[in-house]
C-alpha cells in the first residue's frame, strides 16, 4: 500500500498490510535502506533493486493516508512468510518510535 502524503516526513515508503484500518493501518515499511539494524532483507528485490523490511508493526499516521493497495507491488509469498516470521512476537510502535530506536539504537535488533 502507499500514503497519499508521500514527503520523505510522511509515507514515502510502500507499507505491506497487516491489520487495523486502511486509514491508519499497522503495517511493515518498505525500503531499499540496510543503514539501521531493524531493516531485514528480502529474497527478491523490488523496483529493481534490494530491498528490506523494517522489521517493526508500525502504527501508521491517518494523516498521511488514505492508503491504497498498490498494482505494481506484489511480493513474493515467501517475503511474506519472511515478514510474518520476524514481526509475530512484537508489540506495535508509533513512527516516532521507530525513529527512536534509529537514532538511539533498537532493543529488538542489536
Amino acid at each position: 500500500m502507499w500514503g497519499t502524503k508521500r514527503s520523505f516526513k510522511e509515507a514515502w515508503h510502500p507499507i505491506v498490510f497487516i491489520q487495523g484500518p486502511c486509514e491508519a493501518p499497522l503495517a511493515v515499511v518498505l525500503t531499499h535502506d540496510n543503514n539501521h539494524a531493524c531493516n531485514i532483507l528480502l529474497n527478491k528485490q523490488y523496483d529493481g533493486k534490494q530491498s528490506y523490511f523494517i522489521a517493526h508493526l508500525i502504527e501508521k499516521m491517518s494523516a498521511w493516508g488514505p492508503y491504497t493497495k498498490s498494482n505494481k507491488l506484489e511480493l513474493d509469498p515467501d517475503d511474506l512468510v519472511l515478514i510474518e516470521k520476524h514481526i509475530k512476537n512484537h508489540v506495535q510502535i508509533t513512527w516516532s518510535q521507530y525513529e527512536a530506536c534509529t537514532q538511539n539504537g533498537c532493543p529488538d535488533h542489536k
